[in-house]
C-alpha cells in the first residue's frame, strides 16, 4: 500500500512539474513577440549597430509612444515622424523604464539629446523635454544607448522611409 501511495505521489508531482515546464515555455515563447507588431518598421544603423524602429506617424501612435511597454531591448526603438518642424515636447508619463530621446531637424541632423530619462512617478510633476530648436523627427532608444554608441549633436541620420526602409547614422 505504501509503495502504491508513493507511486501516486511521484506521478502527481511529475505531472505538475511537466505542466509547470510547459507553462514556462509558453510564457517564454509568448514574450518573444514582435516589437510593436501593428506598426510599420524600419532599420537604423547607428555606428554599425542595427536597431529595429517602430514608426510612429499617426497622432494616436505618437501620443502612445512607448508608454505601457514593459521593456525594450537594445536593438529596438521608435521613430516619431511629424508633419512639420517644431519644438516637439516629450514626457515620460506611463513609461515603465528609462530611455534616451534624440531630436532631429528637417535635415536629419541630431539637434538635441536627452539621456537616461526616468519614468514619471507623479503625473503632476512629470517634466516635458524639448529642444531649443525645431525638430521634425524624434527617436526613442533604451537608456544609455546614446552613450554606448557614441551618439552626439551634429550627427546626420540619412533615411528613406518610402524606399528600402534603411536608416543610416553617419558621424560628421
Amino acid at each position: 500500500m505504501l509503495i502504491a501511495f508513493s507511486i501516486v505521489i511521484f506521478l502527481i508531482s511529475s505531472s505538475q512539474s511537466h505542466a509547470t515546464e510547459l507553462q514556462s515555455n509558453n510564457i517564454t515563447s509568448a514574450s518573444v513577440t514582435d516589437f510593436f507588431p501593428n506598426y510599420q518598421k524600419t532599420t537604423v544603423s547607428i555606428n554599425g549597430f542595427n536597431v529595429s524602429m517602430a514608426i510612429a506617424s499617426t497622432d494616436e501612435q505618437r501620443i502612445r509612444g512607448l508608454s505601457g511597454l514593459d521593456k525594450m531591448n537594445e536593438n529596438e526603438g521608435m521613430i516619431f515622424l511629424f508633419d512639420e518642424p517644431s519644438k516637439q515636447g516629450f514626457w515620460m508619463n506611463k513609461m515603465n523604464f528609462p530611455i534616451d530621446i534624440i531630436w532631429l531637424d528637417s535635415n536629419s541632423k541630431v539637434v538635441h539629446i536627452e539621456k537616461k530619462l526616468e519614468p514619471c512617478k507623479i503625473f503632476l510633476a512629470c517634466p516635458v523635454y524639448n529642444p531649443q530648436v525645431d525638430s521634425l523627427y524624434v527617436i526613442e532608444l533604451r537608456s544609455g544607448f546614446t552613450d554606448d554608441h557614441s551618439m552626439k549633436n551634429g550627427m546626420i541620420i540619412n533615411f528613406d522611409l518610402q524606399g528600402n526602409n534603411w536608416l543610416m547614422i553617419n558621424d560628421n
